[in-house]
C-alpha cells in the first residue's frame, strides 16, 4: 500500500477526524446564532448543566462534560465574570458549588430561542438521519460511562 493509499484510508475513515469536522462546522453554527446574546455554545451547554442539576462543583462541570480542568477553569472563570454564575457554599459546609445568578437564568431564557434556531439550522445543515444517529451514539456513551462509574 503506497501513502496515497494510506492517507485516502484515514481521511475517508477516520472517526475522530470526521466528528473534529463536525464540532468545528456546528460549533460555529450555534455560536453565531447565540452572538447577539454574547454567549457563545459552550457556554450555554454550562449553564444549561448548572440549571439542570443541584450543588455542582467545577469538578463535576468536568466530568459530566468531558472537559479537563484547565478548560473548566477557564470557562467558569468567563461566566463567573459576565455575571451569569456563582460560587456558593455547600450546603454540608464543606467546598463551593456552582449556581446560575439572576441574570444568568435570564440569558438561558433569552437564549432559548436562538438556540432553537441553531438547532433547526443544523437539522437542515445534517439531515435528521444524521442527527439521530449523532444523539444515539451520544446516549449510547453517557450510559456506558454511567454503567462504569
Amino acid at each position: 500500500m503506497n501513502e496515497t493509499s494510506v492517507a485516502r484510508e484515514i481521511l475517508r475513515g477516520c472517526v475522530c477526524s470526521r466528528t473534529r469536522m463536525l464540532d468545528r462546522v456546528l460549533t460555529r453554527l450555534f455560536d453565531e446564532s447565540l452572538a447577539p446574546l454574547g454567549l457563545r455554545a459552550n457556554q450555554l451547554t454550562v449553564l444549561s448543566l448548572l440549571a439542570s442539576m443541584e450543588e455542582l462543583r467545577a469538578v463535576d462541570v468536568g466530568r459530566f462534560l468531558e472537559l479537563d480542568k484547565s478548560t473548566v477553569s477557564r470557562g467558569l472563570a468567563l461566566l463567573l465574570e459576565q455575571g451569569w454564575v456563582e460560587e456558593r457554599e455547600r450546603a454540608s459546609g464543606r467546598g463551593r458549588t456552582l449556581a446560575l445568578t439572576e441574570e444568568g437564568r435570564g440569558l438561558l431564557h433569552r437564549a432559548l430561542p436562538l438556540w432553537r434556531s441553531a438547532q433547526r439550522e443544523a437539522l437542515a445543515t445534517l439531515g435528521g438521519e444524521s442527527v439521530d444517529t449523532l444523539r444515539t451514539a451520544a446516549d449510547s456513551f453517557l450510559r456506558l460511562r454511567a454503567a462504569q462509574a
